[in-house]
């Protein structure tokens, strides 16, 4: 079983993996092997035929949405590896929030009767850049933001088609969060029934093993039908699998509430950093507190921020996917490519 602890968690790591199967096919990286061979290790097609013997179950509306999102990216993205948490790591050094304050400007040339020995007064050196601080040989950090790849645009290039995935078991799952929703949940408790009927029906058909093509949405339609789908959600086929779902989804989130926790968190930020620096450098003694619960370094304020942001924007971005009103990603290339089990007909079953 795979879940992800917030919500794009589950998008990242289906994207990955294509991705690896993509570099794997282009002979850009050697198949995953095990670290203690085994006399009957499958190969990669042995490995890949079992995968399309098998299936992937789905549960829930918002996993259908994440798992549409990480296909589409993973097949059509780049195949490089990017390090999310090393590329904003970079962006945020870089922003500002860590800099040292402005000293005051002497305006007066001269101090104690002694001239200042600034720029325009000193001799000019060719190895004045070797013990400039400002002027050090640097990691270019404009160069390691971006993201270089180094694959070949032939092979970079997303594919046509796409091969057969292994069929879709889709489970409808509705999960109650919030105190507004407690009758609900006390509306469920009684009624457990429904839910043993959605799983029992789910697993008869995976294991009848009955199947169909995923059913694409509808693109040829009037106009005036795209507005009014456009309206209620609705995409056609199994894109809109689970739908009614949605309209629990208001009030489990709200990107809001990630705003306030970021501003409240940048408020209190320099505070902080200004009591890491000033122990650091010994211009004040700690107070009796501080000795006995030690403020946090810069270099732990650093590594604090870095986590905050990526669980802000791991939020922000999760919720761009699952949010209700926005429609499961779609590729015309997963036509071909997916299947779903389905409950089989009387006249399959005789």
């Amino acid at each position: 079983m795979v879940s992800g602890r917030r919500s794009g968690d589950l998008a990242n790591r289906i994207a990955d993996e294509i991705k690896t199967r993509r570099r794997v096919d282009a002979g850009l990286e050697p198949p995953s092997q095990s670290l203690i061979p085994l006399p009957n290790q499958p190969t990669l097609e042995q490995k890949r035929k079992r995968e399309l013997e098998g299936g992937i179950v789905l549960v829930g509306r918002h996993t259908l949405k994440e798992f549409m999102s990480g296909l589409k990216r993973g097949w059509t993205e780049s195949m490089d590896r990017a390090d999310r948490e090393d590329m904003l790591a970079q962006e945020l050094a870089s922003d500002g929030r860590f800099d040292e304050p402005e000293e005051p400007v002497v305006d007066h040339e001269v101090v104690d009767g002694e001239p200042l020995p600034t720029r325009s007064r000193l001799l000019p050196s060719q190895n004045a850049a070797l013990f400039s601080p400002l002027q050090m040989p640097s990691s270019s950090p404009s160069k390691s933001t971006q993201s270089i790849s180094n694959i070949p645009a032939h092979l970079d290039t997303p594919p046509s088609t796409i091969p057969t995935l292994p069929t879709l078991l889709l489970v409808p799952f509705t999960n109650h969060i919030g105190f507004r929703q407690v009758p609900n949940m006390l509306w469920g408790f009684f009624n457990e029934r429904h839910k043993v009927r959605a799983g029992s029906e789910a697993a008869y058909s995976l294991i009848m093993s009955h199947m169909r093509p995923f059913a694409a949405p509808n693109t040829t339609v009037a106009a005036s039908e795209v507005q009014e789908s456009q309206l209620d959600g609705r995409q056609g086929g199994d894109l809109d699998f689970d739908l009614p779902a949605e309209s629990y989804y208001d009030g489990a989130y709200t990107p809001s509430e990630t705003e306030k926790a970021r501003n409240t968190y940048y408020d209190t930020l320099p505070a902080k950093l200004a009591t890491a620096r000033a122990l650091a450098r010994g211009t004040r003694a700690p107070t009796k507190e501080e000795d006995s619960h030690p403020p946090p370094t810069e270099v732990e304020l650093r590594a604090e921020r870095l986590k905050k942001e990526m669980g802000w924007r791991s939020d922000e971005a999760g919720w761009e996917i699952v949010k209700p009103g926005q429609p499961p990603q779609w590729d015309e290339r997963f036509a071909d490519a997916l299947q779903v089990f389905d409950e089989p007909r009387a006249d399959d079953v005789g």
